[in-house]
């Protein structure tokens, strides 16, 4: 009898515990599509993309050998300060090794942070849903990562502000 009743009540107790931690919120970033992707940046130290997670997002994968990549971002970086005003981050994906786009960004720089994701950036942009694989490649991001859109190919200024609603 003795033996039933423990036996019960550590039924019991294993059931209230997993209600219990069943109802603990969630770790903020699971679920969230840039989680586990930290780069280094051009201007040194790193960013860790899952800290972006309650703000818009515009991701925009590029490379130096990229013509079209290297048209738009001109254009990218005049945009940065309305965007960042609005609390919209916008980062540069470098799909491309270490020296090539310090170099590039040396001669010419831009006005929105990069990231330096080497061609493991590339994982990241078919998570996003470039399956083509081809750049540039932009998405834009809710707050909880949901894609509001997705370009591969030269993205036009006026196709961001689109898709943030502006």
């Amino acid at each position: 009898m003795k033996k039933t009743a423990l036996t019960i009540g550590l039924a019991v107790l294993a059931l209230v515990v997993g209600v219990f931690v069943g109802t603990l919120p969630k770790h903020p970033t699971e679920g969230y599509p840039l989680t586990g992707h930290t780069f280094n940046t051009f201007k040194g130290g790193s960013l860790d993309l899952a800290a972006l997670r309650g703000k818009k997002v515009v991701l925009n994968f590029w490379a130096t050998w990229c013509p079209p990549c290297v048209e738009e971002m001109p254009e990218l970086s005049a945009l940065y300060p309305a965007l960042k005003a609005q609390q919209v981050e916008l980062i540069g994906i470098a799909v491309d090794n270490t020296a090539n786009v310090n170099t590039f960004l040396e001669k010419t720089p831009v006005s929105y942070p990069v990231a330096l994701a080497g061609f493991g950036g590339s994982e990241l942009a078919e998570k996003l849903g470039n399956s083509q694989g081809g750049l540039p490649f932009t998405v834009v991001l809710d707050e909880d990562g949901n894609v509001l859109m997705k370009k591969a190919g030269r993205i036009q200024m006026s196709e961001i502000k689109a898709a943030l609603g502006q």
